[in-house]
Parts: structure tokens; C-alpha cells; sequence
């Protein structure tokens, strides 16, 4: 663990607050379906998302076309979401039903029956292409059980899955505060997260431990509202140039508790 130099200790912390992917919940690229795309193979979940809707008997162009649509219409709404200086989120059923208004082969009237089949389609094969380490349930029973409270903050664009995510490893149960990009309506680092997450918990941001893995979301974030930060980084990247360092650096969520101050016995 690297703690910042010019850190000076103080009080406590009350409570923790986590980021959820690559932090809390592992996403493994590997595990997503892979398909060939004019000889190439890429991993995507949009044939999955293609067989779905050929299985209602939707009329769909050919699999390349569908799934370049796919692409164009995500990398539109991304940019124009991560351009946004407020950090406003777009959902992702705004997503698929843009998405699905470019496949012209469906009728108006079926568009949101669609859109919502081609989400779900791809969300449950997101979030099954994740990897979830159980003694980090331990992790987090040590911070609850020292009267620590928890919450989680995280940019995903559908609560839904999140939530059934946050089921599925049984996480949840640990969380008294619970932020999902999705359902709040903006993104980290926009500050009013941090500062809703710290409300929610009934604790002083200066005395939350914010813990992610993105230096953007998860370090220079929560700093704007005076909120100390752990910067999980286990393959030791280099912080950006001109931003002020993390006032904790971990590899390993392990970490946590000598940062919280939690003895074995505890």
C-alpha cells in the first residue's frame, strides 16, 4: 500500500463507498461470446442479441448489417454521453431503442417490445461474463461488522442488471447506499455522487474511503468533494500526469483493511 506523502491522518473512517466493476466485481473480456465478422472474430454480444430477436420472429437484415448498426449506434451515444461536461447518463433502453429504430424492417409499433428483448439479451450475457472472488464477501462482513458502513457507486447504464449482479454474488445485502449511473441519471465523476453517496450514509465525505480502480471516477472524483480515495491499480499504472495522486494506492482490495485500520480479530 502507498500512502500519499503529504496525507495528513485524520479521523476515522466512517464509512466506504466502492466502485463496482474491476473493483468489487471482476469484467472479463474473455468470457464474452465471440463471433466472426467478415472473417474477422470479435467479441460481442450482438448475435446474441440477433438470435433472440430472429427467435420472436422479427424481420432483421443480415447479421453484418445488424451488427454494424449495433456498433455505429453505440459508439454515437457514448461520444455524445462522454462529451457532456454535466456527466449525464444515457440509459440503456434509450440506447436500444435508437438502436432498434435503425433496423427498418421492424415495425413502429414493435420497437420497444424489441428493444427491450435485444437489452436484455445482451445485458444477462454482460453480466455473466463477470468473475466474482467470494472471500471479498469476507471483505466486506470485517468493514460491516466494525460498524464501518458501505455503499457503491457505479457508471452502468441499466440498474436492472446491476441490481440482479449485486444479488447473484451477494454483495448486496452489505450495501446501505446504493448509486447506479442507470437509475441517478448521471455519471462519475460528476460530483453530486459522491456527495449523494455520503448523504445517504449519514457520513461527512472527509470521513468516506471512496475505492475503485479508475483514476477519472475513482480518485480525481471523489477528491472534488474532499472525499479520500484508494486507488486500486494491481498492474502499478502510472497516474496521469498533472492530476493530484490518490491518498492511497492498493494492488489488492486485500488493502482495505490496514487503510481502515481492522486487525485480524475484528
Amino acid at each position: 500500500m502507498k500512502v500519499r506523502s503529504d496525507r495528513v491522518l485524520g479521523p476515522i473512517f466512517l464509512a466506504v463507498v466502492f466502485d463496482l466493476f474491476d473493483t468489487l466485481v471482476d469484467f472479463r473480456t474473455d468470457l464474452v461470446p465471440v463471433v466472426e465478422i467478415n472473417g474477422k472474430p470479435e467479441r460481442t454480444t450482438s448475435f446474441n442479441a440477433y438470435e433472440a430477436l430472429r427467435e420472436k420472429d422479427y424481420t432483421l437484415p443480415p447479421y453484418p448489417d445488424f451488427h454494424r448498426l449495433w456498433i455505429e449506434t453505440s459508439k454515437e451515444v457514448w461520444g455524445e454521453r462522454d462529451r457532456d461536461p454535466e456527466h449525464r447518463e444515457v440509459t440503456s433502453r434509450e440506447r436500444f431503442r435508437k438502436f432498434v429504430l435503425r433496423l427498418t424492417d421492424i415495425q413502429p409499433g414493435q420497437c420497444d417490445a424489441a428493444a427491450e428483448i435485444a437489452m436484455e439479451t445482451h445485458m444477462e450475457r454482460l453480466i455473466g461474463s463477470t468473475e466474482f472472488d467470494s472471500a471479498r464477501l469476507g471483505m466486506l462482513a470485517r468493514i460491516r461488522d466494525a460498524g464501518i458502513k458501505i455503499g457503491l457507486v457505479s457508471n452502468f447504464d441499466n440498474t436492472s442488471a446491476a441490481n440482479r449482479l449485486l444479488t447473484r454474488t451477494g454483495i448486496a445485502p452489505y450495501l446501505e447506499a446504493t448509486l447506479i449511473s442507470g437509475e441517478v441519471g448521471y455519471r462519475k465523476p460528476a460530483s453530486r455522487l459522491y456527495l449523494q453517496a455520503a448523504k445517504l450514509l449519514g457520513v461527512e465525505p472527509g470521513r468516506v474511503l471512496f475505492v475503485g480502480d479508475n483514476f477519472e471516477a475513482d480518485v480525481s472524483g471523489p477528491q472534488s468533494v474532499g472525499m479520500p480515495c484508494a486507488w486500486l491499480n494491481p498492474k502499478g499504472a502510472a497516474p496521469p500526469g498533472e492530476a493530484v495522486p490518490p491518498d492511497f494506492e492498493i494492488k489488492s482490495l486485500s488493502e482495505i483493511h490496514g487503510i481502515l485500520k481492522l486487525d485480524a480479530s475484528q
